[in-house]
């Protein structure tokens, strides 16, 4: 069956989103520029009974209001112009939200920008919440690991480090992505449009590393990938919580593989706690305790807690498991459907529309 044809005002609209897209960077803006050091210095103040808050530094906050504007003015053309320009007015008007985010960083109005992009609240929202209390109530036990069991994230010389393995899977496959590794990073791993970013110094299980491989790569990489072979550039851009989906669409995977074991669940369900607590506005030292109460150790408990407070209070890490549920619900109704989630960062909302555009896979 031929693909759809592709509307005259398809290539204007993706030549703004691209711009935008190239200028508005959540998450660089939002990390840390000192994060390792603070967290260094976090871990001893707590560990001396003083609990504090960090006095992380970002970059220099950029003023995105021209952007979002744009986007607004966009989206005001767009959304009237079928299912198709909906889909392409949805996705602006979620870029504007993203540049306002950009444009508080560091400041108290964040934490309310980040809600409005990432207070999805549909039926999957409350099913996440119990979920996340199902795995921190498993029974749980971290295992003692001897120094020759892990590997460094970053060491060239180990070949079951994680740059040595994400390096082998990008030359296996074939694709145009390079790997790079960064000091100061929240995440262990986070694909960008044509690179792996690793945290550095991490040490880790191979089990660990072989998920985070699988993660990236399948979940991410290739899907980007793919989206660059299609006639549609919004698969490329995202959809509106395109890559909020995605992100269950790759833990997904991991369940598939195995790779979704208790240790994975409970850091899963740990950040899905301590984002809903910064969603009930909790500040930083309150959630920590939360999370060593639930029995995480210190420097983990301040890990993840700076994640979700990066830039201020993205929370970004609530989106996470609601997504795994969404997608299970969709492709369990409509299995097909996978071919046109992994042609891009699509969300489940967006994947019917967009299937006449798929190309498929050989």
């Amino acid at each position: 069956m031929p693909l759809a044809p592709v509307p005259d005002w398809v290539i204007p609209a993706e030549k703004a989103l691209r711009e935008a897209v190239s200028r508005v960077r959540m998450i660089a803006s939002t990390t840390p520029l000192d994060l390792a050091v603070e967290l260094e210095r976090l871990f001893l103040q707590w560990q001396q009974g003083q609990p504090c808050p960090p006095r992380f530094s970002f970059p220099a906050r950029q003023n995105h209001d021209e952007i979002s504007a744009s986007l607004e003015h966009l989206a005001a053309e767009l959304a009237p112009l079928g299912p198709l320009g909906a889909i392409y007015a949805d996705r602006a008007r979620e870029i504007a939200a993203e540049a306002a985010i950009c444009s508080a960083v560091g400041s108290p109005s964040l934490r309310n920008h980040a809600q409005k992009r990432f207070s999805r609240q549909d039926a999957f929202d409350s099913a996440a919440d119990k979920l996340a209390q199902n795995w921190l109530e498993e029974p749980f036990h971290e295992p003692e690991l001897a120094a020759h069991e892990l590997v460094r994230s970053d060491d060239p010389r180990d070949p079951r480090s994680l740059l040595v393995r994400l390096r082998a899977e990008i030359g296996n496959h074939k694709l145009p992505f390079r790997v790079v590794v960064a000091r100061d990073s929240s995440a262990l791993a986070a694909t960008g449009e044509s690179f792996v970013q690793i945290a550095s110094a991490r040490f880790m299980t191979v089990a660990d590393v072989e998920r985070t491989v699988l993660h990236e790569i399948e979940g991410h990489v290739v899907p980007r990938c793919r989206a660059n072979a299609q006639r549609l550039g919004i698969f490329a851009i995202g959809t509106r919580f395109g890559v909020d989906d995605q992100e269950g669409r790759a833990l997904r995977l991991e369940r598939h593989t195995g790779h979704l074991q208790p240790r994975r669940r409970r850091e899963l369900a740990l950040r899905h706690r301590a984002a809903r607590m910064l969603e009930h506005h909790a500040d930083f030292v309150e959630t920590t305790r939360v999370l060593l109460q639930y029995g995480a150790p210190l420097a983990d408990a301040l890990r993840i807690t700076a994640r979700i407070f990066r830039g201020g209070g993205l929370g970004r890490e609530i989106v996470y498991l609601p997504a795994l549920l969404r997608v299970d619900a969709a492709l369990l109704a409509s299995p097909d459907l996978d071919d046109v989630l992994s042609a891009g960062r699509v969300s489940i909302d967006a994947a019917p529309l967009l299937r006449p555009w798929v190309e498929k896979m050989h």
